[in-house]
């Protein structure tokens, strides 16, 4: 009989890398442990909120980035 973790019925079997800076990285986790959540599913939440919102978001992101000096071509939102 084998022991151990119970397999997931939806496994996460897909991994993404990011670079954050040592502040980023610690928003996250502080958020993710204030609303008790892995990291993994605060980054998802937020995820979810932008979609619900997603002209309104995107705009704001838009141009956060256009202030940072960074230009891109935006024909798919």
């Amino acid at each position: 009989m084998k022991v151990g973790r119970p397999k997931a019925q939806i496994p996460r079997d897909k991994a993404i890398t990011i670079r954050l800076t040592n502040f980023e990285f610690q928003k996250i986790s502080r958020v993710a442990k204030q609303k008790n959540l892995t990291k993994t599913d605060a980054i998802l939440q937020g995820i979810d909120l932008l979609e619900k919102n997603k002209p309104q978001r995107i705009a704001n992101v838009k141009e956060l980035l256009k202030k940072r000096g960074i230009h891109f071509d935006d024909d798919d939102d």
